[in-house]
């Protein structure tokens, strides 16, 4: 079971992804579609994609495996 987030985090998160990641219409729509298929909110959070790309290019990664894709 998922515990609830502490609100200092979620706090701490939306400020940083206010300036970070940009609004995307198509990442807006497909969690929204989404919730309204049910689907958990368990998908990586922005700041994390971000975070996976950074190293993924620090490292010079070729390919990427992606394990699961929740709602597609």
């Amino acid at each position: 079971m998922l515990s609830t987030p502490d609100p200092n985090w979620v706090r701490n998160d939306n400020f940083h992804n206010s300036f970070l990641i940009p609004y995307d219409d198509a990442t807006e729509h497909a969690l929204k579609h989404s919730a309204e298929n049910g689907m958990p909110d368990i998908a990586v959070h922005p700041g994390q994609g971000k975070f996976l790309n950074l190293l993924a290019r620090t490292i010079g990664a070729k390919r990427i495996l992606e394990v699961g894709t929740l709602g597609g």
